[in-house]
């Protein structure tokens, strides 16, 4: 059984922290929200996303960079927790989707509200894209941060070519509950090499490489599809605890890319990427 959620208070962010090197590249037709409002973000993702017990989560670091920019952001979705391995079924994947598998701590000390989410350990696209419209009539999200079709690879479920299709239809579905909807979508990252799968680096790589098109074809005046590219930052050998999932670097590197693509999309204008303390 794991423990709650630690109490705040909300630690202080450390300052002043050096700025990366940018800016990120501005793109047109910046979506404005209205005056105040507060943007209601749904992250849908694999076990990159939900994080294993006791992580801090790249989504805690992109809040804690987002809460410094003072961008208003809300985070929705069906779940609130960590992944339990004590819940995982065979090859780690989540025996109970709906349960413990989904009621993990995060890391000790740290304050974590409005954490929910819509990332699980094990997540495919291709199932995703069949359930997200629901998920957006149901938690109304304005912006949808995608990060999933690296298991869908990497098990064999699908090549680049269904990836690509299945990205296509989760977009449609996802905007057919939400007309005005926006997309930040992550490419798939690599990992350290497998024997056992001498065929995913290059099937990253060509699914990765058509990409941008698709999205760039998939956005409209009302509703963007923009891409994240988490894999030029994200590097398996030493951004990862065992090949593919994120330590602490990792999970700054891939919130810094979401906050770089969301600040220049929705954000406030001038504002360099810090780099905030791994606690």
């Amino acid at each position: 059984m794991s423990a709650p959620l630690v109490p705040g208070p909300f630690p202080a962010v450390p300052g002043p922290l050096p700025p990366l090197p940018g800016p990120f590249p501005a793109t047109a037709g910046r979506f404005q929200a209205g005056a105040g409002a507060v943007r209601d973000v749904m992250i849908v993702g694999d076990s990159i996303s939900q994080g294993r017990e006791g992580d801090c989560t790249w989504r805690y670091r992109l809040w804690r960079i987002l809460l410094e920019r003072g961008t208003a952001v809300r985070f929705v979705g069906p779940w609130e927790g960590t992944w339990v391995p004590s819940a995982g079924g065979q090859d780690d994947r989540p025996a109970d989707p709906a349960g413990l598998a989904h009621a993990g701590a995060y890391r000790q000390g740290i304050h974590f509200p409005g954490s929910r989410h819509y990332a699980s350990w094990g997540r495919l696209l291709h199932e995703a894209k069949d359930n997200i419209g629901e998920a957006v009539a149901a938690h109304s999200p304005g912006c949808l941060m995608v990060a999933l079709g690296f298991n869908d690879l990497a098990w064999g479920v699908s090549g680049p070519g269904r990836v690509l299709a299945d990205m296509e239809a989760f977009v449609h579905r996802a905007r057919a509950a939400n007309p005005d909807i926006q997309f930040l979508v992550g490419n798939v990252v690599h990992r350290t090499p497998l024997s056992e799968h001498p065929r995913l680096p290059d099937d990253i790589i060509s699914c990765n490489r058509e990409l941008p098109s698709r999205l760039a074809a998939l956005s409209t005046d009302r509703s963007r599809a923009v891409l994240v590219d988490l894999n030029e930052v994200y590097d398996p050998r030493h951004d990862t605890y065992d090949g593919v999932h994120p330590n602490d670097a990792g999970e700054i590197k891939i919130a810094l890319a979401f906050a770089g693509v969301f600040t220049a999309e929705f954000g406030r204008a001038g504002v360099r990427d810090r780099i905030p303390a791994l606690g």
